[in-house]
């Protein structure tokens, strides 16, 4: 796993597509929409940890899905 620093972190093609196909299954499972507040938390999130240096898919792939709930409470 690569450590980055936010401010100097780059995001290519591939990355996104990584992060897009972690946020695919995670809806898919979760049944949500791709445009819903649920997943824009989960991409928020992905972003996050991708920004933190978590870059592996099947490690971003385990955290994220031990959000069962919402990942935000609005409130």
């Amino acid at each position: 796993m690569r450590m980055h620093h936010p401010a100097d972190i780059a995001i290519y093609p591939t990355d996104l597509e990584l992060l897009q196909r972690v946020l695919i299954r995670y809806c898919s499972e979760r049944r949500c929409s791709l445009d819903s507040a649920m997943a824009n938390d989960a991409a928020c999130e992905l972003m996050a940890l991708f920004q933190a240096g978590i870059d592996d898919e099947g490690e971003l792939e385990r955290i994220i899905s031990r959000h069962d709930m919402p990942l935000r409470m609005v409130g």
